[in-house]
């Protein structure tokens, strides 16, 4: 897949792969923070390695606009790290001031990653079945009616399953599901027309539905774990894998997209943008355990601030199934893996 050509140039880059290895190490710190350590000097300790994480990260951010990091040398990067160093004292200040924009960041980041991680999927399936010229006009049509039907009747055995376990949650996430649907019933209509006009089936569009409604079970799983089982290991840590796997993938998505990036944008490069990337994901999991931290709190309340931003993620989420879905349809070429992606048409 295309990413995985984007994590091999990231690789290429010691700096990077650095910085990202230290951001994975903070995001397990900070999930033992609020699972196992929890003792004041622990969240001392993650707020000081944090804290000189996030200012070197902030300052290579910033450098990155104009030079580019993996051409300086070894002896400028520890200048800059220990200039970085009293950035610690702004962290403060950045976590109370800026730290709703900051979340709000992460969430459509990871919102529109998360679609786009489910769209280059299920046209990855398909063109797996296009590529074979002799089969293809009996395996994709097969395809799309196969995904379709496991699709709905997920659909109808999650919400039997809910109804029977948590009839309360069952009817508060009846409209989402209920949107759902008809947003997917909306792209069964598109596809179905651009048939009739192309003669040409857009068959991973079920699969698609079918990932997606994966994601979106697996943010009501977080939001209905998060409530009830708020320090339990166990779920933190499947949330955890599947969080890291999402954001390696958004990693090597933006890398694969050097060429493009350098373009379109000149100065906003993949490194720039994988550095953001970085600074919003280390800002939202630092969040997590904030209320543990003397002087970090901001005066709202945390475990409702978690639940809406999960949320605002969901919402968000469906609004880009919607919106890219059909732009995703319209302009799909049979054979291509990034059709999701904007460049084709910029």
């Amino acid at each position: 897949m295309s990413f995985i050509n984007g994590l091999k140039i990231f690789i290429k880059k010691p700096i990077y792969v650095l910085i990202m290895g230290l951001f994975i190490a903070a995001w397990v710190l900070i999930l033992f923070g609020y699972t196992i350590f929890t003792v004041q000097g622990y969240y001392l300790f993650l707020f000081f390695f944090i804290g000189i994480l996030m200012g070197f990260t902030l300052l290579l951010f910033f450098i990155s606009f104009f030079k580019q990091i993996e051409n300086m040398s070894y002896v400028y990067i520890i200048i800059i790290f220990f200039v970085s160093i009293p950035l610690i004292i702004i962290f403060k200040g950045v976590l109370k001031s800026l730290y709703f924009p900051l979340l709000i960041g992460n969430q459509l980041l990871t919102a529109f990653f998360a679609f786009k991680l489910c769209m280059d999927s299920s046209i990855k399936v398909d063109n797996f079945f296009y590529n074979d010229e002799k089969s293809r006009g009996f395996t994709r049509p097969i395809e799309f009616i196969i995904f379709g039907i496991i699709a709905l009747s997920g659909f109808i055995l999650t919400w039997n399953v809910m109804r029977r376990l948590t009839p309360g949650a069952a009817l508060r996430s009846a409209n989402v599901f209920r949107i759902i649907f008809w947003i997917d019933f909306i792209l069964i209509i598109i596809v179905l027309v651009r048939v009739l006009i192309t003669k040409r089936l857009a068959a991973y569009v079920t699969l698609f539905f079918l990932l997606t409604f994966f994601y979106i079970l697996y943010i009501f799983i977080d939001i209905i774990a998060g409530i009830l089982f708020p320090d339990t290991l166990s779920f933190a840590w499947y949330f955890f894998i599947f969080d890291l796997v999402l954001f390696i993938y958004i990693i090597g998505s933006i890398f694969d997209k050097v060429e493009y990036l350098e373009t379109k944008f000149k100065i906003l490069t993949a490194e720039t943008i994988s550095l953001l990337v970085i600074l919003l994901k280390l800002i939202a999991q630092f969040f997590k355990i904030i209320p543990e931290i003397p002087g970090l709190r901001v005066g709202i309340d945390y475990v409702r601030l978690q639940f809406g931003l999960q949320i605002f993620l969901l919402w968000m989420f469906i609004i880009f199934i919607l919106i890219f879905g059909i732009h995703s349809i319209v302009m799909h070429k049979e054979g291509e893996i990034d059709t999701s992606d904007m460049d084709d048409n910029s």
